[in-house]
């Protein structure tokens, strides 16, 4: 390798992440990823790093704005207190995040939305897409993480 080669391998290996995008098909009544992805995009956005989530499949419903807080069941209340938010709250949260600095777009398909009931529930800040929302995330990211519906 020429000296130039290596100079321009340790900047590459160096390069800032800035714009991270997730893609997320699962529901918060399957699995625990999207409160993974929310908290991961929570400490990317605490680094200055800009996170864009599209969302489709079960995650739709994820920001459905008619989700209610719910007493947690008395074996679990020790170790998750009384109540259980819905993660329309978290997501809300990390929206409002933008308002002072690093921001989070969250953009969910419209036509899982509307086969799931929930295209005219979304809460604040989330936006009813397309798949060109979802190219434009791929494309501006530096990184593109995506987790599938497990069946």
């Amino acid at each position: 390798m020429h000296n130039d080669e290596i100079s321009e391998s340790q900047e590459s290996s160096q390069k800032h992440v800035r714009k991270v995008a997730f893609i997320l098909a699962t529901g918060s009544y399957q699995r625990e990823a999207p409160t993974t992805v929310l908290r991961l995009a929570e400490k990317l956005l605490e680094r200055g790093i800009e996170v864009n989530v599209w969302a489709f499949e079960e995650a739709v419903t994820l920001t459905n704005r008619d989700q209610i807080e719910h007493n947690e069941p008395p074996s679990l209340r020790e170790v998750l207190g009384d109540r259980h938010a819905p993660i329309g709250r978290f997501i809300d949260q990390l929206l409002r995040v933008g308002l002072h600095g690093t921001k989070m777009d969250w953009v969910t398909c419209i036509l899982c939305a509307q086969e799931r009931g929930v295209e005219r529930h979304q809460i604040g800040g989330a936006i009813i897409g397309t798949l060109g929302d979802l190219w434009k995330f791929v494309k501006g990211a530096d990184q593109v993480i995506a987790i599938p519906v497990y069946r």
